[in-house]
């Protein structure tokens, strides 16, 4: 038989796990400062049972009206009532129209004027009015009725705030299986506990599945289980109670949804800042959690589902593992002296440095879930640097941090090889091809990469999806044909040089400055990848697509290269089939500077679309004409819908710091 524990039931005195007798007895025996008192606190919270319990507890004196079936405020006639008990006001004081994300719920100054009025001619005749109102409807009416002393922050008493451990028990109504599984999440996950619709909820989808009668059998509920029923109950809760859009979307204003964002963001500072008392009254109402000794968080588990925390994500590019690594200490002296005071200063190389950023900002709450690598992780592609990169990268992943929107075993770190992770050694002739990349494809084999070491028509084009994260990762091979050689040009020097070798003359030994000229390295995404990504669905896999390759896709207008084949000598070709997939953002390095850009191209087939790039300057050259730093990737996610925010971070002596240029957020179409 199934239990009662439905959360749409109606009011029924002997299921109320809270005491209501405080409340009733304000109402009777005191005058508010204001023309009411408001019963504050979200949709869903319990304001409706709050007003029954008084109704009962003031008998015939009192008379519930629920004002949503209610035409116009003159049809409520109070009869012989002393007090009026006032449930869902939303009509008389927002303007009609489509409530959800983008289209907030909007005051209208009429409607409060007369909502006023109403409430002050029922003053007048001698009746206490309780209104239940939401945070939304309380700001709104705030607005107006505090400078005319119609409303009152003293009267703001009552609040619906979350339910204690012992009330939240009471829940279970005697039922040990219940019991046991609300125990379970008091150590687990409390906040379950604190809303009376949210539990309910919760153990009728326990019931409705099973778990409660497999409990009352004795079986031991694992963790995966438990996993399985809370997805359940979270993905339960939007039909046919649409829990969250009732709660958001309907019962806070805009300040209150932005700081309810920010805190689900991690930035509970800047909802502090940006939406003033809506904070503190987010608290109060339980919406939000913030511990003594822990960062706010959010306090409903659904809502936390559905505005889970943004995915980090860190684009790091041109390390240039090897001789050319930036050192922490500038190291101008020779010798053992200088050795011993460079490390007594703490010398080592740059990326050690945001190694140990990385692990301070994972222990503020704030580290990064995933790495993207846009090329030169060495500076020569030799095998010790290779191992050393592949140190730098080990290191780095046991300091990410897990997300929720990504799979324990999806992979953390995505790179794409640079030029300089070419082995220029083995560039001619035609094995040289493919050649050039196999050490790199061996020595970081077991991450995702192009697949440059295969034939071009014949590989598999590198995608990596996250789905929960709704993100796609095409990665790009643009050092193709890195360390290309001119063969007539490098001939021909061959040729002088030989010739002057029999001649006895001296000019060979210009021969390897000259070959020099005959090297291109340029930067180039093969046709074959360009046509594989054109074919691919991608509005099948995933809505937030991001692109990454070594060479720049757009010049820099903070560098001048006037080196040969400095950029991508097809970016017209690849922009224009990211233009056509529609993707987002692309990433990119190799000219060791930090820009950010927007390119919109009119005439396109896609000429409503914008396409964002961001390149990152070096995380660990010596040759750098600024700091060196990194970008960071947000993925903001609510519900269904995702935006995409890019910030800039650079290093100033030791420290990294978030740096003022950004895009976004920007959201995905």
């Amino acid at each position: 038989m199934a239990r009662l524990f439905n959360p749409q039931i109606s009011y029924r005195p002997e299921l109320d796990v809270r005491a209501w007798d405080d409340l009733a007895a304000l109402v009777a025996e005191s005058a508010p400062h204001g023309l009411f008192w408001p019963l504050v606190g979200p949709r869903r919270s319990g304001k409706t049972w709050g007003l029954r319990a008084v109704e009962a507890a003031l008998g015939g004196d009192a008379r519930f009206v629920e004002l949503r079936g209610v035409e116009r405020l003159s049809r409520v006639k109070p009869g012989a009532a002393r007090y009026l008990l006032v449930d869902e006001p939303g009509k008389f004081i927002f303007a009609a129209g489509e409530v959800g994300p983008g289209h907030p719920r909007r005051a209208d100054p009429t409607s409060i004027a007369g909502f006023f009025a109403w409430c002050g001619k029922l003053r007048e005749r001698g009746l206490g009015l309780l209104i239940a109102m939401t945070p939304a409807e309380w700001a709104a009416l705030r607005g107006r009725g505090v400078a005319r002393q119609e409303v009152s922050d003293k009267d703001l008493q009552p609040h619906l705030g979350p339910l204690a451990l012992a009330q939240a028990r009471r829940l279970a109504a005697d039922d040990p299986a219940a019991l046991a599984l609300l125990d379970r999440l008091a150590l687990r996950d409390p906040r379950w506990l604190r809303n009376p619709f949210v539990a309910r909820h919760l153990l009728h989808v326990a019931d409705r599945g099973g778990e409660l009668d497999a409990i009352a059998a004795g079986a031991e509920l694992g963790d995966d289980a438990l996993a399985g029923l809370l997805q359940r109950a979270i993905e339960g809760a939007r039909t046919p109670a649409d829990y969250v859009a009732m709660v958001l979307y309907e019962g806070l204003d805009d300040d209150q949804q932005a700081a309810l964002k920010a805190v689900a963001r991690g930035e509970p500072e800047r909802a502090a800042r940006d939406a003033g008392d809506a904070l503190g009254l987010l608290v109060a109402a339980g919406l939000v959690d913030r511990p003594a000794d822990a960062a706010p968080r959010l306090g409903d588990p659904i809502l936390a589902e559905h505005l889970p925390p943004p995915l980090r994500i860190h684009h790091i590019s041109d390390v240039h593992v090897g001789p050319k690594s930036a050192l922490r200490v500038n190291q101008a002296g020779v010798g053992p002296a200088a050795d011993k005071l460079a490390q007594g200063s703490g010398q080592g190389e740059l990326r050690e440095s945001y190694l140990e950023h990385v692990g301070q900002r994972r222990a503020q709450g704030s580290g990064p879930h995933l790495v993207i690598v846009s090329g030169d992780l060495t500076e020569t592609g030799r095998a010790e640097e290779n191992e050393a990169a592949l140190a730098f990268l080990a290191a780095l992943r046991e300091r990410l941090d897990a997300h929720p929107d990504v799979d324990p075993g999806a992979p953390p770190i995505l790179l794409v090889g640079g030029n300089h992770d070419v082995d220029w050694m083995k560039t001619r002739g035609a094995a040289g091809a493919r050649e050039r990349h196999r050490r790199f494809a061996e020595a970081f084999a077991a991450y995702p990469r192009p697949r440059l070491e295969e034939p071009p028509h014949s590989r598999a084009l590198e995608v990596v999806t996250y789905a929960s994260a709704g993100l796609a990762v095409v990665l790009l091979g643009s050092a193709e044909y890195g360390g290309e050689i001119d063969e007539l040009l490098v001939g021909l020097v061959d040729r002088l040089a030989a010739e002057a070798r029999a001649k006895g003359e001296a000019g060979e030994a210009l021969a390897p400055e000259l070959r020099r000229l005959g090297r291109l390295d340029p930067g180039l995404v093969h046709s074959a990848d360009l046509h594989r990504l054109r074919a691919r669905r991608w509005e099948l896999e995933a809505p937030i697509r991001i692109a990454v390759l070594h060479h720049p896709v757009s010049p820099l207008p903070t560098i001048t290269d006037v080196a040969p084949y400095a950029g991508l000598i097809n970016a017209g070709a690849v922009k224009d089939a990211l233009f056509d997939r529609r993707f987002a953002l692309v990433l990119h390095g190799h000219q060791h500077a930090q820009w950010l850009g927007e390119e919109r191209w009119p005439g396109h087939a896609a000429s409503d679309h914008t396409l964002r790039i961001a390149a990152a300057p070096s995380l660990g050259s010596r040759e750098v004409a600024e700091q060196h730093g990194y970008n960071e990737v947000l993925i903001l996610r609510e519900g269904d819908r995702h935006e995409v925010e890019v910030r800039t971070y650079t290093r100033s002596g030791d420290t990294w710091s978030r740096g003022p240029a950004s895009l976004g957020p920007f959201a995905v179409e």
